[in-house]
């Protein structure tokens, strides 16, 4: 088995960089506060809407009544028939 491989030194500092190194280390900078950020982002909007329990009261949370309301028939009658009807058939129009 070989040695595992070591770095030869310290990485250089920014000032000892060329351009293209620069830029290479910049966007490491970069993209890894973007992940971090939409980490961060994606855990918050998990955690707000994954059906963890909230301070606000749900607003489909059915109210008892104080009072009952009046009892309901368990037959309803029939419906009166109409005395005007009766009363129009009867009398002779003329």
């Amino acid at each position: 088995m070989g040695d595992l491989w070591q770095p030869e030194g310290p990485e250089p500092a920014w000032r000892e960089l060329d351009g293209p190194a620069r830029l290479r280390r910049a966007g490491r900078v970069i993209a890894t506060v973007a992940v971090i950020s939409l980490a961060l982002g994606a855990w918050s909007l998990l955690s707000t809407t994954a059906g963890t329990p909230s301070d606000e009261p749900d607003v489909h949370t059915v109210h008892e009544l104080e009072e009952a309301p009046a009892p309901v028939p368990a037959a309803s009658p029939a419906p009166p028939r109409s005395t005007a009807a009766e009363s129009a058939s009867a009398t002779p129009i003329g």
